[in-house]
């Protein structure tokens, strides 16, 4: 399994919400953007040939000028390495982005698992071990995301908030950093 980005929709619109984020990445000149259906109700997987990175920032940008260009697509997460799901492929995977957390002064690990056995704590106190910056659960500068998905994983370093829209029941909307 090959993906760059992970989006979220709700469940039972995950056509129209892959129709969605294939018109908004492909105006962004990627024509080879492939979003896939995953087996997980409310869950696509993207692959791009933009930086995924780039695709969240120019939706949140767009999101806040034209809100009603997202109505199915509700969150975009950049992955920056996919593995497969066990603790020690996930600590390789971990080691190969450590660089990317040069600029960090502290971080936290998010672990969002589905279909999958793997012991959370474990998995984030074998991580820690690998980092020598501080903890800091309340307010990070840098997150560790750590999406798995049943036999495959996501892994990235988030320094800037990821795009995600929260609706409420009287519908207004607002972006959320996560």
């Amino acid at each position: 399994m090959d993906f760059n980005l992970l989006i979220s929709c709700p469940r039972g619109k995950e056509p129209k919400a892959k129709s969605e984020a294939t018109y908004f990445i492909s105006n962004l000149v990627d024509k080879e953007v492939a979003i896939l259906k995953t087996r997980f109700s409310g869950l696509l997987t993207g692959k791009t040939s933009l930086d995924p990175f780039l695709v969240i920032k120019k939706a949140r940008e767009d999101a806040l000028n034209n809100p009603w260009d997202f109505r199915y697509v509700t969150k975009m997460v950049p992955i920056s390495k996919v593995c497969n799901s066990d603790t020690n492929t996930i600590g390789l995977a971990i080691a190969d982005l450590l660089p990317n957390l040069k600029s960090c002064n502290s971080f936290r690990i998010t672990i969002i698992k589905r279909d999958s056995n793997l012991d959370s704590k474990n998995l984030i106190d074998s991580l820690a071990s690998l980092l020598s910056i501080p903890v800091n659960l309340k307010n990070p500068n840098c997150v560790i995301l750590i999406e798995v998905l049943g036999e495959y994983t996501g892994i990235s370093v988030i320094k800037e908030p990821i795009f995600s829209i929260q609706r409420s029941v009287n519908a207004s909307e607002s972006l959320v950093k996560i």
